[in-house]
């Protein structure tokens, strides 16, 4: 039976069931027992995680959620990643998995450390108590000190026993949680970390040949995996294309441990691309047009022989995989990416 301030989540006609806490969400609650549900965002943006509430009762943490579409709301789907069941509670929900990473857990984290990488561009450093647990590519939520504001960022570095957390954060002009991060938070304060969550981590058993593609702060994930791939036993066997892109020169940055992964893999490949240069404008040693262009153009001929792990936004990972899986026909599950919106 679930305690006094746990709810009971049952899944209808599978047997599995699983304790909610007070305050969490359902589809949180259910990778924390180990039960692998569908989802990408965690934020309500992307609909993978829909469900039908059979019995009990949730709160709507985000009524208007654009994972929802009209036709949703009118068969009474809801989001697990914004629910909170108030009541023990029945759900009708796609086929679980069992989940195969680390799971999620909620912790204080102190900031250590801020170092700018560009001119809007900074990666932060948290220390928790406990070991950090994830795999390279995986994203965590962070609560901000007000409790009000929680977003989703990527890892930058590799799990470890130090319980030390690295992000790499892009300044969004009005943004409410990166007001607060660049303005606001200093060192030695203390947020809640909650994670690992994500699906793009790095498939370390699937193919040695891969491509990373990072744009704006994307590339903190990028890294990670590139230092996965580095940490290996047989590193030396892995060839590795990194792309990285901005808006113009000013945007671009390779942290220094990329450089130093490259000593230990069999081949390492960093590609940059700008976006915004036009015909009057010199991209010097970077790629003059958009990311997806500039694999498509690096990797010619051969763009079916990679794995493919991506971050960035929406609209660049969208156009990646259209130009890699409708045109160039690489398979679907070669292209490892968590949609954000």
């Amino acid at each position: 039976m679930a305690t006094p301030t746990e709810h009971l989540v049952s899944v209808d006609g599978s047997g599995v069931r699983f304790p909610c806490a007070e305050g969490d969400t359902l589809l949180r609650a259910a990778l924390r027992g180990g039960v692998g549900l569908g989802y990408e965002c965690n934020s309500g943006s992307c609909g993978s995680c829909r469900y039908e509430l059979l019995e009990g009762e949730v709160y709507d943490r985000r009524p208007d959620a654009p994972g929802l579409s009209a036709r949703d709301r009118r068969k009474g789907r809801r989001l697990a990643c914004q629910s909170e069941p108030l009541t023990d509670c029945r759900v009708k929900v796609g086929p679980t998995t069992e989940v195969a990473t680390h799971r999620p857990i909620r912790q204080a984290a102190e900031l250590r450390s801020v170092t700018p990488l560009t001119h809007d561009m900074s990666e932060f450093v948290f220390a928790a108590d406990t070991h950090a647990g994830f795999r390279p590519g995986q994203y965590a939520m962070i609560m901000l000190p007000d409790g009000q504001v929680e977003r989703a960022y990527s890892m930058s570095n590799i799990g470890n026993c130090y319980g030390e957390w690295k992000f790499v954060i892009k300044r969004t002009p009005d943004g409410q949680a990166t007001s607060i991060l660049f303005d606001k938070l200093e060192v030695g304060a203390t947020v809640v970390l909650d994670g690992p969550y994500g699906h793009a981590f790095l498939r370390d058993r699937e193919n040695q040949n891969i491509a990373c593609v990072g744009g704006g702060s994307g590339l903190g994930a990028m890294v990670s995996i590139v230092l996965g791939a580095a940490a290996l036993p047989d590193a030396g066997a892995w060839t590795v294309h990194l792309f990285c892109g901005g808006r113009t020169e000013r945007d671009i940055h390779v942290p220094e441990p990329v450089a130093i992964a490259g000593r230990r893999l069999g081949a390492l490949h960093v590609h940059t691309a700008v976006s915004d240069a036009g015909p009057d404008t010199v991209a010097g040693p970077h790629f003059a047009g958009f990311l997806h262009d500039a694999v498509l153009d690096r990797l010619a001929g051969s763009l079916t022989d990679f794995t493919y792990y991506a971050a960035g936004p929406p609209a660049m990972t969208d156009a990646l995989a259209r130009a890699l899986v409708l045109d160039a026909g690489l398979e679907a599950d070669r292209l490892h990416f968590d949609r954000f919106c």
